[in-house]
């Protein structure tokens, strides 16, 4: 993630809030409306502390692939807030709660942010990153992350090359958001992690 700040950033804050060790999920909060919206909560627990503390309520979930360090807090945070669930339509059927089915190229509209959906494929078959043009922000999930990519789960190394290209594509000065924190544990675990299973 970059650490400049775009323009729009001022009306529509993005919190990063930490999760099962590893994971981040962001809490995005558009100033104007009081929408809030949560990419990837893998749990509940840390994300219901962080709207109490902000005394936000939860509008949407946006979900960038199916795996449950990624889902995991779907159901209790829908259930409690009535929060409508986003994902891919390639993983509909495996993206608990889904609400809104978004594919590769449509533009969807969080209070007054466009977002364009990327389709992103590589590490899973259904993964979508959410790019907002306007606040200058993409949410990658496990596509990309600050040290490397994702590993090839469910996908070839021809889609990850293009998925990567298509975020590389984007402006220069886009913040980059991903979905887990690798740079904080020792290399050499991370390289363990990275193998193939």
């Amino acid at each position: 993630m970059l650490s400049k700040t775009s323009p729009d950033m001022a009306s529509f804050p993005c919190s990063r809030v930490s999760c099962l060790g590893d994971n981040y999920a962001y809490l995005l909060h558009d100033v104007d409306t009081g929408t809030v919206g949560v990419v990837d909560p893998s749990e509940a627990v840390p994300i219901i502390d962080a709207l109490s503390r902000r005394n936000w309520n939860l509008t949407y979930i946006l979900n960038t692939h199916h795996h449950h360090d990624h889902t995991g807090g779907n159901a209790e945070l829908k259930a409690r807030y009535g929060a409508k669930v986003i994902g891919s339509g390639i993983d509909k059927d495996r993206i608990p709660g889904i609400d809104i089915v978004l594919n590769d190229g449509e533009k969807w509209m969080f209070a007054g942010h466009e977002v364009h959906v990327m389709e992103t494929p590589g590490y899973t078959r259904g993964h979508i990153s959410f790019y907002f043009p306007g606040s200058r922000a993409i949410f990658t999930g496990d596509t990309l992350f600050s040290l490397s990519c994702g590993k090839l789960l469910e996908g070839t190394p021809e889609q990850m090359l293009s998925s990567l290209r298509r975020i590389m594509s984007l402006p220069d000065d886009t913040n980059i958001y991903c979905g887990h924190e690798y740079t904080l544990i020792p290399r050499m675990m991370h390289f363990r992690l990275m193998q193939p299973m």
